[in-house]
């Protein structure tokens, strides 16, 4: 009987216990929903001042990745250097511009920043934001097949010497992607 009561406890305490486990999945989309907070739609006065450095980079971006060459974006944009972080996608251009030349021969791209949705704009302080920008880049291979699709990437800019640069940029990895695409259905 004291067996039998002991072991009763134990799988009370244990099932209480599971039940008390924070799910990792609630976590990570809150986590989500906190990130996405506080990124607008730009109006339309505000709208050229940023679209404009994510205009900038991008070609700086694509033209690296044709030309095979990292530093044609990192002359320009000196801070994508540091900071890699290829698990969470922090400055992983380099990454791009290698795989996509080990595996191809390109001859152009094109993107379209705004294929997907408008960009956002989360505003730090008067000079610094965060640029949300869902949209495409399509590599032209010699073969004249194509490469490339969605992607969704919060570019980081600072005022500096009056204009707007980039500093850092953060892609969305996969699972992340999936977490926003998820978040934002649910949002709807």
């Amino acid at each position: 009987m004291k067996i039998f009561l002991l072991r009763s406890i134990l799988v009370v305490i244990l099932i209480s216990l599971v039940g008390c486990q924070q799910n990792k999945s609630i976590t990570e989309n809150l986590n989500t929903k906190i990130e996405m907070e506080g990124f607008e739609e730009p109006k339309s006065s505000e709208w050229v001042k940023y679209i404009t450095p994510v205009i900038e980079y991008m070609y700086y971006r694509t033209q690296a990745v044709v030309n095979s060459d990292i530093n044609i974006l990192w002359d320009k944009y000196r801070n994508l250097k540091d900071n890699v972080d290829s698990e969470q996608g922090v400055n992983i251009e380099k990454n791009e511009v290698e795989s996509l030349n080990r595996n191809f021969d390109l001859l152009d791209a094109n993107f379209n920043i705004e294929s997907y949705e408008r960009i956002k704009v989360k505003i730090i302080n008067e000079n610094e934001v965060v640029v949300l920008v869902h949209g495409s880049i399509i590599y032209l291979k010699n073969d004249f097949d194509e490469s490339g699709g969605e992607y969704l990437i919060k570019i980081f800019l600072e005022f500096k010497n009056n204009q707007w640069t980039v500093v850092k940029t953060d892609e969305y990895t996969l699972p992340e992607y999936k977490e926003w695409v998820s978040l934002k259905r649910g949002m709807e």
